[in-house]
């Protein structure tokens, strides 16, 4: 309660007190940097599949599709793309950034596959 009995008997400090926290106020607004566009890497898988002397067409059947199949039950996707190149197929899983140790539920997955 002293503040309040100083401030009465002195109202000029009261209110050149509060102008200074006003003035520290802006002045510390002004070096706040917040960045509206954070740089954010997102968690990220590829998983790489070589099925040599094969065309895209058969890759894309015999391979890719069943590596869509199997990492799509894997939590917490939030994009999946996939290629399907001569002998290879490239399949890039993209994470919600809220998701830890997903790599371990893919590669689960990815061995449980049975391409044969």
């Amino acid at each position: 309660m002293w503040f309040t009995r100083v401030s009465i008997q002195n109202p000029v400090m009261a209110v050149m007190v509060m102008l200074a926290f006003v003035v520290l106020g802006l002045f510390s607004y002004q070096r706040l940097s917040v960045d509206q566009f954070p740089n954010i890497d997102f968690p990220t898988v590829v998983v790489q599949m070589d099925y040599p002397g094969a065309s895209p067409e058969i890759v894309e059947s015999e391979v890719t599709k069943k590596v869509e199949e199997a990492v799509n039950t894997v939590a917490g996707i939030n994009a999946l793309t996939s290629r399907s190149y001569e002998g290879s197929s490239v399949v890039i899983i993209e994470f919600n950034l809220d998701v830890l140790h997903v790599g371990l539920g893919v590669l689960v997955r990815i061995v449980a596959i049975d391409l044969e």
